[in-house]
């Protein structure tokens, strides 16, 4: 393998590895003694400081629950853009809330914890694919094409020769979705996942909804 292939193949790798998901499922249960009724209302609630996130992920979440037959009833519209597990001081009256408007189910979306690594991520010498003297005719153009002299020559190939090294964070966050029982509040449903430096609110909300209501397709497809 001469060194156009081998750099070739490894630029392909890291494309492939880049492209893979940054989020999945590390656990899921169904509780085994839950209420035998049908639910046909859910109230989502994103447990989440940023208000943007939040909205967000209750929109999401409510239109894939509204696409399988549920009714939706979300987080803000019921709750103020400040109110937290801080402030919700009387909890009978957060239910009796949630109950008014016909739910008899809750999903909740909380961060339940959150790691970040900083490292070094070290330069690297690009691999050249041919060779003709700097300056004479061949692959690279002709006779003084990229100025003469040696900064001429510095000029054009030291930004491809080396590219520098430089600092970056890993950011891993681990996501809980609970899904109880309106009227007893017993969980019914639990899934921990984590997301990988996940990008931004609008893609990043789409991309756990999807992965999180497959999985609830999955187990509901298990249980009929």
């Amino acid at each position: 393998m001469n060194r156009y292939t081998f750099s070739t193949l490894v630029v392909l790798i890291v494309v492939l590895f880049a492209c893979g998901p940054s989020q999945k499922i590390s656990t899921s249960w169904v509780n085994p003694d839950r209420p035998a009724k049908k639910y046909t209302t859910v109230f989502v609630a994103a447990l989440i400081e940023s208000n943007p996130v939040k909205y967000a992920l209750e929109a999401d979440l409510g239109a894939a629950a509204k696409a399988r037959g549920f009714n939706v009833v979300k987080g803000y519209e019921i709750f103020p853009p400040n109110f937290n597990k801080e402030n919700m001081r009387d909890r009978d009256l957060a239910l009796k809330l949630i109950r008014d408007k016909g739910c008899d189910v809750i999903l909740s979306i909380a961060v339940i914890d959150q790691k970040s690594e900083t490292y070094y991520q070290p330069g690297a010498v690009s691999v050249s694919v041919g060779y003709a003297p700097y300056g004479g005719y061949g692959p690279y153009g002709s006779y003084g094409a990229y100025g003469t002299g040696f900064y001429g020559y510095y000029n054009y190939w030291q930004p491809t020769i080396y590219s520098p090294g430089y600092w970056t964070t890993d950011k891993t966050y681990f996501i809980e979705a609970n899904a109880y029982d309106a009227e007893t509040q017993q969980l019914i449903w639990s899934v921990q996942s984590k997301a990988d430096n996940p990008s931004g609110i609008e893609k990043s909300s789409k991309e756990y909804t999807e992965m999180l209501f497959a999985q609830f397709d999955k187990e509901r497809k298990k249980q009929k």
